[in-house]
């Protein structure tokens, strides 16, 4: 069957070759079945491209421009993680739903929680979405699996006199002011680790969010965006903690000053004592967790992954 399919960008002929293997009849129905589908839109002509070869142009075409930063390597990780080495040399055409409940399975049967196969779905799901999109497939294969059901636990919070013992701990701390206003203005960590002085109103006891601290997979870290538009925002925190970041200050100018040039001056109200941002998996073990055993509700935020 030969079938033109107009010109291209060089003014150059293009025909569809398909080579039947049975009879004219055969040959006959396979040519009126293509040209109806191209006529309306719907034909999908084969492709030898593997499913790692589209990802990489979903992620630079489609996803790069979309998402955040942070949020593109979530998705490259996750791919690399758990879809390529499964299905990323099955050619794109030839990937069916039995292949991704199949991974699915695999994931789940390898220990992996429902969240995280639920969110290699999401991700697996758009991609392969934005294929039907490109007519590169006739019908999105994720739209045929099953996926298993969420069992959401009870986010686990400390009672008032808990919350009072854990400052009654962490004032000790070195990175006691960070705990106390955490805990006093609630803020996401990424928002309270990338505030400036400037974003401190002293005299109105006061704090604005205005970015957040990203830290790239592999190293190194960048002020990025609020999550949403309603994260941008004014939040009041208490008298007791207007002191305690007065004395903050105090402290950090004093190991700036006695740094010299070492310093990494970057504004932070919190950072490290060379003036660089906190990593917050760092800051959760060597201080927040050891603070919650010593205050004897370790077993109540063992859930808590975050400060």
């Amino acid at each position: 069957v030969r079938i033109f399919q107009g010109r291209d960008a060089q003014g150059k002929r293009r025909y569809l070759n398909k080579t039947i293997r049975g009879t004219k009849k055969d040959a006959d129905k396979y040519l009126s079945k293509t040209l109806t589908a191209m006529s309306t839109g719907t034909y999908v002509e084969a492709s030898t491209l593997s499913v790692d070869d589209y990802l990489d142009r979903w992620l630079q075409g489609a996803a790069k421009g979309r998402v955040r930063d942070r949020t593109f390597d979530d998705y490259s990780d996750l791919l690399k993680r758990y879809v390529r080495p499964a299905l990323g040399k099955v050619r794109l055409c030839d990937l069916r739903p039995l292949d991704i409940q199949s991974l699915y399975t695999d994931m789940q049967g390898s220990g992996l929680s429902a969240r995280t196969v639920r969110y290699t779905h999401a991700v697996l799901n758009s991609a392969l979405k934005q294929a039907v999109k490109w007519h590169m497939l006739f019908r999105n294969p994720c739209d045929g699996v099953e996926l298993p059901r969420m069992v959401r636990r009870e986010m686990q919070a400390l009672s008032p006199e808990q919350a009072s013992r854990f400052l009654a701990i962490a004032g000790e701390s070195e990175q006691g002011v960070v705990f106390s206003f955490a805990l006093a203005s609630g803020m996401r960590p990424e928002e309270y680790l990338g505030l400036k002085w400037s974003d401190i109103d002293l005299e109105k006891g006061t704090a604005t969010v205005r970015r957040t601290l990203v830290w790239r997979k592999g190293g190194g870290w960048y002020f990025g965006e609020p999550k949403t538009s309603r994260s941008r925002r004014t939040v009041p925190f208490p008298a007791s903690l207007v002191r305690a970041l007065i004395t903050h200050r105090r402290i950090q100018a004093e190991a700036r000053l006695k740094l010299g040039k070492d310093y990494q001056n970057n504004d932070l109200v919190f950072a490290a004592s060379e003036g660089t941002p906190h990593n917050l998996g760092n800051l959760t073990q060597r201080h927040f967790r050891p603070i919650l055993t010593k205050a004897g509700t370790a077993k109540d935020g063992e859930e808590q992954s975050e400060i």
